[in-house]
């Protein structure tokens, strides 16, 4: 079933379309707030509220237009409130204090997606992170970002050439 016709069925308070919903956009909500915040928790706490509007404001999604593109803005809009709301806030490297953290290991996966928030400029994270996290295709990501697929493959080069170099150092 398309993604339309299940926001069509949520509207109607069809709960169980939900699950579809879900299922098709989560990918893409994580992270658009994740390139947004760069912090794993509070782009979880996102991921949750932007689902609670869309439950919320599920009559209000016109029929016809692209459903991920509304609701990566309802996510886009929960992260920048939330940042506005928390203000400037410094990170803490979980490797520098683990036992702060509960644990003396930490995932390589985890420590890739830090070094690209910390290397790469928002845009570039956001491609790199559609591509190689989420498993979107150039094409895909040129539709949900709404900017040409010649410059969704630039943004991708050059976060892969700047990632590469900081692999490196």
């Amino acid at each position: 079933m398309s993604l339309d016709k299940q926001m069509k069925q949520l509207s109607r308070g069809d709960a169980a379309a939900f699950e579809g919903v879900y299922k098709k956009t989560k990918k893409t909500v994580y992270y658009t707030a994740l390139s947004i915040l760069k912090d794993r928790s509070l782009a979880e706490d996102v991921m949750q509220n932007t689902y609670l509007k869309v439950i919320k404001n599920a009559s209000s999604y016109r029929q016809g237009t692209d459903a991920v593109a509304w609701i990566k803005r309802i996510c886009r809009n929960e992260a920048l409130n939330l940042m506005k709301k928390r203000g400037h806030e410094t990170y803490v490297d979980e490797r520098a204090n683990v036992a702060a953290f509960g644990t003396e290991q930490t995932d390589d996966y985890g420590l890739l997606i830090d070094l690209a928030r910390k290397t790469l400029p928002q845009d570039e994270f956001e491609v790199l992170i559609l591509v190689s996290a989420a498993g979107y295709k150039r094409k895909e990501i040129s539709e949900l970002m709404n900017i040409p697929l010649s410059t969704v493959t630039y943004k991708l080069n050059c976060a892969t050439g700047k990632m590469i170099k900081a692999l490196q150092d």
